[in-house]
């Protein structure tokens, strides 16, 4: 679907775009052009900014993109790649962290915001929110002090028995190592505690009260 690939918002640069996990510029203009074709009216003369992760193509091709929505669409493109901020750390990428309990663990001061990424192989600790637009991974697991809105995947090299816990969870995505949960339409905000864990191979949420309860 559409949304499994793009997602958008208002900021004060007008229309962003988050579009991190396309890797080619043909599916990129695609999933644009249908995003504006859906809503003509409402992206007429509008700023647009799409800010990708994983596409690597040359700057020609990135012009010729914008060059062509402005054409057709009357809609300024502004194409920036996500800046991945990697943190010091000494355990090795492709280790299967399994501390649950203990273990190196890496404490982020402040708000991950829109189009930023914060990895750590260990556990990860954040004091303050995740916004929309934003990746926060971990080989261990995720405490969120804040609400988390971003994408959040914890156990990344495989540790299935990792958490997610998060003051409130409005995630746009959950992973735990390979399983993968996206957030449900008109989804309500629970008003305590959550933690995400995976149970019989899917990723379920329950109140941070229960956890290790039966």
């Amino acid at each position: 679907m559409l949304d499994d690939y793009v997602k958008i918002h208002g900021s004060k640069d007008g229309l962003v775009v988050i579009a991190s996990d396309i890797t080619d510029i043909d599916t990129l203009k695609e999933k644009i052009i249908n995003r504006i074709e859906h809503s003509i009216t409402f992206f007429k003369g509008a700023q647009l900014t799409v800010k990708v992760h994983n596409l690597d193509v040359d700057e020609s091709s990135i012009e010729a993109l914008k060059e062509f929505i402005f054409g057709k669409y009357g809609v300024n493109v502004n194409i920036k790649k996500i800046q991945e901020r990697r943190l010091k750390n000494v355990t090795k990428e492709n280790a299967i962290f399994e501390g649950l309990d203990e273990g190196m663990t890496k404490f982020f001061n402040g708000t991950v915001r829109s189009g930023q990424v914060v990895k750590y192989y260990g556990n990860l600790i954040i004091l303050g929110d995740v916004n929309p637009g934003s990746i926060v991974q971990a080989s261990g697991n995720i405490i969120v002090m804040g609400t988390l809105r971003g994408i959040a995947h914890a156990g990344i090299s495989g540790n299935n028995r990792a958490i997610i816990a998060a003051s409130k969870i409005c995630a746009m995505q959950l992973r735990i190592a390979n399983i993968i949960s996206r957030s449900p339409d008109n989804d309500i905000e629970a008003m305590y505690p959550e933690v995400a864990l995976i149970k019989k191979n899917k990723i379920i949420v329950k109140p941070l009260y229960l956890y290790g309860k039966i």
